[in-house]
């Protein structure tokens, strides 16, 4: 993942094609970014995700929306920032005073700093209307959509909170005052990096994607070490309703096969073997809902189904989907996931059906 052959910089953004879905599997068609990106910065070729350096102008508006944290920007962290938010004087986030766009937010960052304390984030969406980067109005519905799915999820687990927008603002001096320095601080940063020597502090992000074997996205865990401090005074945790932000997996114990292409491809471990290899966890609370797994089955065994569990999903706590016994097949000898009857594999049962015609003896025709 740490590979730095892979990884694209401008002068303060970044991205890491080892991270990316698109990457990661030859058949996924993750476009978020792409449609985000005000100035069509983002592109793939050869079907793979890469930036133009020319076109990026560094607006931090696609950090959010990557649900991998693909992409950095070395003066703000938005896990860091959610992380601290109970400690910040203000309760407003704005792109006019404390952070760059909106869209650095993800939902998961929303929900980390309404869960944590008893601040909740107060968005300000009072200048998202007429800012360049709101092409066809596609960012400011990206921001709404994060906060509402945020929102949802509040009164689903039954957390009188909510993540409050203001819609009007007139430019204060004071406001404008920030924000200019916010714009200097970002300009003295580039100018930094730019001088020999000179490099930005390791965010938390970047720290956390440094360790080795680390493949769940730091925004998920901070959101699952958020609920683990409210879970236990919730009056239900168990729900059977679709969820915009936590998946849940079913796999069909005749149509599975237990060849692992699914754990193999799964991009941040969300289904793995179990200890013997007869058989498949899932962990509902690494699941980022990319997909991968239903499309690489060759048998369509798995499906999406509805239903979360805040206990599983908290504490990481993995459900066996699908466990075989293995046995000899008859024909080649070769052990097979049985599922009863003929203790023959599919792969030479195909076979004798298929080309029976060649196993006719002439006295017998």
């Amino acid at each position: 993942m740490g590979n730095h052959n892979f990884v694209q910089k401008k002068e303060l953004f970044s991205f890491n094609a080892t991270r990316c879905l698109r990457n990661e599997y030859f058949h996924n068609d993750c476009h978020i970014c792409i449609d985000l990106c005000p100035k069509n910065a983002i592109d793939v070729v050869r079907n793979k995700l890469t930036i133009s350096t020319a076109e990026c102008i560094e607006c931090a508006g696609c950090i959010g929306s990557c649900p991998t944290e693909s992409f950095e920007i070395a003066n703000f962290d938005p896990n860091e920032f959610a992380a601290s938010f109970t400690n910040q004087e203000n309760q407003e986030i704005s792109c006019k005073s404390t952070t760059p766009c909106l869209g650095v937010f993800d939902t998961d960052h929303l929900l980390v700093m309404a869960l944590r304390g008893d601040k909740t984030p107060v968005c300000d969406m009072s200048h998202c209307e007429g800012c360049p980067l709101n092409v066809d109005g596609t960012m400011e519905h990206t921001i709404r959509s994060h906060i509402k799915h945020a929102n949802d999820f509040l009164v689903q687990i039954g957390i009188e909170k909510s993540i409050e927008t203001v819609e009007k603002q007139e430019d204060s001096q004071e406001g404008m005052t920030r924000r200019a320095l916010f714009r200097k601080g970002l300009e003295k940063a580039k100018e930094a990096i730019a001088q020999e020597g000179v490099k930005p502090l390791k965010s938390m992000t970047s720290a956390h994607h440094a360790l080795p074997d680390i493949r769940m996205p730091l925004k998920r865990i901070l959101l699952k070490n958020s609920l683990k401090e409210c879970v236990g005074s919730m009056n239900q945790t168990q729900f059977n309703v679709n969820s915009p932000l936590f998946f849940n997996k079913e796999i069909s114990f005749d149509a599975c096969t237990n060849c692992g292409d699914c754990t193999q491809f799964c991009p941040t471990d969300a289904l793995f073997p179990t200890s013997d290899k007869q058989g498949i966890y899932f962990a509902q609370g690494k699941c980022i809902g990319c997909g991968i797994c239903e499309d690489i089955c060759k048998t369509n065994a798995i499906k999406s189904v509805d239903g979360f569990d805040m206990v599983s999903i908290a504490y990481d706590r993995a459900q066996q989907l699908v466990h075989y016994d293995m046995v000899m097949c008859r024909e080649c000898r070769c052990p097979f996931p049985y599922k009863g009857g003929d203790p023959i594999c599919n792969r030479c049962e195909g076979y004798t059906k298929e080309f029976s015609n060649m196993f006719t003896l002439a006295r017998d025709m």
